[in-house]
């Protein structure tokens, strides 16, 4: 992205080496160096997309793909480490500080946390419930964010694409019209 602004800013004369010279009649209306611009802020879009996604998605989101992944990876190792009441206190705390508007979408009553959890007939099964809880409140927890950075995402990709595009079409079209 540097080297693009670089290329944009300060120096008027790099742009004759990466301009195709022949744009066809469609791009006559654009700047000579559309595709910089495009490439510069394409690059800008996915790189502040990746700077929030690495800053507000947690771990446990980022560390595995699905509910069930993390509860089939961590409730044995949980279990062997003694820790499912650090697991079902993280669970409480998510649930007493997570936003109103996600109530409806869990039922916290059907998962016991009171007593203890070694003693249940499957505790490896209960600490995985309790972590399929957890891994989807997580998830659920910044969607305006989450739309954001998709969107951001989506900007980006299209804005190197585009150059990316028409560049290969223009050099195809070329090589098969000298063939030809």
């Amino acid at each position: 992205m540097p080297a693009f602004g670089y290329m944009l800013l300060l120096n008027e004369n790099v742009h004759q080496y990466l301009t195709i010279k022949y744009d066809g009649w469609l791009l006559n209306y654009l700047p000579n160096v559309w595709r910089i611009w495009f490439l510069f802020y394409g690059s800008f879009f996915v790189a502040l997309a990746t700077i929030l996604y690495s800053i507000y998605c947690p771990p446990e989101v980022k560390n595995y793909v699905s509910a069930f992944d993390m509860a089939e990876t961590e409730a044995k190792h949980q279990i062997s480490l003694k820790q499912a009441e650090v697991v079902r206190d993280r669970l409480k705390w998510l649930w007493d500080t997570m936003p109103k508007w996600m109530f409806p979408y869990f039922d916290l009553n059907s998962i016991n946390l009171d007593g203890n959890l070694y003693d249940r007939a499957d505790p490896i099964a209960h600490l995985a419930n309790m972590s399929l809880v957890q891994w989807m409140i997580l998830d659920m927890w910044h969607r305006g964010l989450r739309c954001v950075i998709y969107t951001m995402y989506a900007i980006g990709l299209t804005l190197v694409a585009v150059p990316a595009a028409f560049t290969f079409l223009q050099v195809t079209w070329l090589a098969i019209r000298r063939t030809v």
